[in-house]
């Protein structure tokens, strides 16, 4: 019994505390204002929207009627109130009699960047009340505030990043990749997945699935794969893609798919570059020596200078331009230069060269020249005329010769 009337004494506490209004105000009821088509989730509220609100005010009095009554409300963040009423945030109803209800209407912006969470939102009541004593009407002006909460549901958004150095690959090659995935949104996204594919000239060697679980606004998550680019692919940029899949805090499913940019560079390797001594004469006046350059990579050799040292030019052009020597292309550049017989120079040759990305290259080599003076004699005309002469000779002697013989044989059988 004791207990009994413990509970009831509290119950009684409470009525006595809690107010006792004319007025009641339902909960808001609210839809977001989309333009959007076919809206099926009017009264999901995300990041950015515009809200209309409702409410609903009813006269409770069995005998008693309110006039001048107004509503206010006052927004938290993420909440902004727009104007639709002739003063901002304010609603009035000039009278209700007893029973009566009527329907005031407002409309909040969400603010862009607001975490999905249930926001505070002030409603407050004011208006008089109409009480008959004694013949006479006596106002009694009351006024209280009612606090409710609007939920709002952010969106996950995200970023992807690739380290510098990762994200470029040769031809040929497998290269790992880094991905570095963020929530750049306001949602949580649940039972996130990660789905990479690769694309003609770049594949994914594996793994090609993550599944990542939850990610939190503001979260990162490294990603760690393997890439390859085919044998024949070109200099270029060339696409693989990621898809994520999810679930947002509203239960809806969600998709985002963003390209990620590999960039393939075929590079000019050093036994791509081969310099020789093509030929080398000697002369009193002026040697020449001709040195050639010779591309036997599968990239393109971009401005490329060649440059002796070690010997004396004559005409102080010690440095030529070649230019570019494509694939499976060659040169050659002559020099005149000092030269001395029956001694050997050595002669330094450089060459300093390009990538397609201004990447400089330099090879160098040491030809050790002699010169002699029985190189590069050439006969002179004389000489082809008295060779021709002397054949002539020789074959009008051997065509005497085998007739006499022939002649001899004939006489001898004739006897």
């Amino acid at each position: 019994m004791e207990y009994f009337r413990y509970i009831g004494l509290m119950i009684g506490l409470i009525l006595l505390l809690s107010p006792i209004s004319a007025i009641k105000i339902d909960d808001p009821q609210y839809r977001v204002d989309r333009l959007i088509p076919n809206e099926t989730s009017p009264n999901i509220i995300y990041p950015g929207d515009d809200v209309d609100i409702w409410l609903k005010i009813t006269n409770n009095n069995y005998d008693k009627e309110v006039k001048d009554v107004k509503i206010t409300i006052t927004p938290h963040y993420p909440f902004e109130i727009k104007q639709v009423n002739p003063t901002k945030g304010t609603a009035t109803i000039s009278h209700l009699n007893t029973g009566e209800s009527d329907t005031t209407y407002f409309k909040l912006h969400v603010n862009e960047d607001a975490p999905s969470s249930y926001y505070r939102i002030d409603v407050k009541v004011s208006y008089d009340e109409i009480e008959n004593k004694d013949g006479e009407d006596v106002i009694i002006h009351n006024e209280w505030t009612k606090i409710c909460y609007l939920p709002v549901y952010g969106i996950a958004k995200f970023e992807l990043k690739t380290d510098e150095n990762s994200s470029s690959i040769k031809p040929s090659e497998t290269g790992a990749l880094k991905i570095t995935l963020k929530n750049k949104g306001t949602g949580v996204a649940k039972y996130l997945t990660v789905d990479l594919s690769g694309s003609e000239n770049v594949n994914i060697v594996g793994p090609t699935t993550y599944y990542l679980k939850s990610m939190k606004p503001d979260e990162n998550k490294l990603i760690l794969t393997k890439i390859y680019a085919t044998t024949k692919v070109e200099d270029g940029i060339y696409p693989i893609t990621a898809k994520m899949s999810w679930i947002g805090e509203d239960g809806q499913e969600y998709s985002s798919t963003i390209p990620i940019n590999i960039k393939v560079v075929k590079p000019i390797y050093p036994n791509s570059v081969f310099l020789y001594l093509d030929s080398y004469k000697y002369d009193v006046a002026s040697s020449e020596i001709i040195i050639g350059v010779a591309n036997r990579g599968s990239t393109t050799m971009r401005h490329c200078v060649l440059k002796i040292s070690g010997v004396n030019e004559i005409n102080n052009n010690y440095i030529k331009y070649i230019g570019d020597l494509d694939e499976d292309d060659y040169d050659t550049i002559s020099y005149d230069i000092e030269g001395k017989l029956n001694e050997t120079i050595p002669v330094k040759v450089q060459l300093t060269y390009f990538d397609d990305y201004h990447n400089e290259y330099v090879v160098s080599k040491t030809f050790n020249i002699s010169f002699d003076s029985r190189l590069d004699e050439k006969p002179s005309m004389s000489s082809y005329y008295i060779f021709i002469v002397i054949a002539i000779i020789l074959l009008i002697i051997y065509y005497t010769y085998k007739r006499k013989k022939r002649k001899e044989l004939e006489e001898d059988f004739e006897e």
